[in-house]
Parts: C-alpha cells; structure tokens; sequence
C-alpha cells in the first residue's frame, strides 16, 4: 500500500519542481558571427594547394562567451555570445581569403591527395583591453608553413583597432575587422611564397 502511494507522490512532487524551473524566464542572449566575410567565385586556371594542419586556439578563447580585459581582470560581456566558436571562424575565414587568390585550403584527413605545404596555426591573443577610457581591439596569429619537412616561412600577424567608444557592438566589430584583416594579411604573406 505504501508503495502505492510512494508512487503517485513522487512524480506528483518532481513535476511541481520541473514546472518552476520552467516557468522562470532565461535573459535573452544575442548572437553574434566572427566570419563576416563574404564567399566569392573565383576564375582560376589552376588551384595551388596547402593543408591546414591546424588552428590551436588557447583554452580561454575556446568558449563562445565575448569577454574584455579591464585593468588585468577579465570580465565577460552580458547575454552576447559568438555563435560558432573561434576555431571554425577562422577556418571558414581561411578558406575564403586563400581562394580568392587561387589557393585551397585541404583539411585533414589529408588521403588521396600528394600535398608539399602544410600550414599551422595559432591564435596567440583574440582580446578587447580596456585601460581608463581606451579601448581596442588585438588579434595575433602566429603561422609556419613546412614544406617537405622543412620550415619554409613563419612569422607572427599583429592586428589592432583603437574602439571609438567602449560599447558590445564596438567591441564586436572591431574584434570581427581585426580577425578579417590578420587572415588577408596572412594570405597576403604567403601566396607569393607558394
């Protein structure tokens, strides 16, 4: 009899616990993407090829919260989130600023095809600083290209924007325009060198 009841009861007890969580209102999140760039056909008599090994992105840029650094203390921006992480923006960045000059990016697995260039990446800072009333914006890669086990070219990309006032929307677009500009900049290095 009692394990009757004890049967009846105990949904009757969670479902009032789910119907108060459910109840309770979430603050809206926006969403913003990295990649504002845009695809374009390219008329190319013949693709030349590089194998992105891979993008090492440190564990604090991994997350898909926007966060800011004011005097040496990091705080988050509230309700904006990226809406990919930083990992695949800039993959999707590479592939259409290399092919726009002719240069396709193959990702791993690397079968069936006989590659020379392999490219590394890495995001060495993706930040918002704030000091007093300044604002800007940073984006350092550093990259290296090996080409039959040898390094063929590395180099460190620096990138930055003075914001104009210290806003989320400033913030976003200045952190969108520096990454956009460190990939041209990085095509713009290697292509002449394949």
């Amino acid at each position: 009899m009692i394990n009757k009841i004890l049967i009846f009861t105990i949904p009757l007890l969670f479902s009032a616990c789910i119907d108060v969580n459910l109840r309770s209102e979430l603050p809206a999140v926006d969403y913003y993407k990295l990649d504002t760039s845009n695809a374009e056909s390219t008329n190319c008599e013949s693709f030349n090829f590089i194998a992105l090994t891979g993008i090492d992105i440190p564990k604090e840029y991994q997350s898909k919260k926007i966060f800011y650094k004011e005097n040496n203390k990091i705080k988050y921006f509230n309700n904006i989130n990226f809406i990919s992480n930083i990992n695949q923006s800039f993959e999707n960045m590479l592939i259409k600023e290399f092919n726009k000059k002719c240069l396709k990016i193959v990702l791993p697995p690397f079968s069936g095809i006989s590659l020379e260039n392999f490219l590394h990446i890495k995001l060495l800072d993706f930040d918002i600083v704030k000091q007093n009333e300044n604002a800007k914006a940073i984006v350092n890669i550093s990259y290296q290209i090996t080409q039959k086990g040898n390094i063929l070219q590395s180099g460190i990309i620096t990138e930055s924007k003075d914001l104009e006032n210290f806003s989320e929307e400033e913030a976003i677009k200045a952190l969108q325009e520096t990454s956009l500009n460190a990939i041209e900049t990085l095509s713009n290095n290697i292509i002449p060198n394949l």
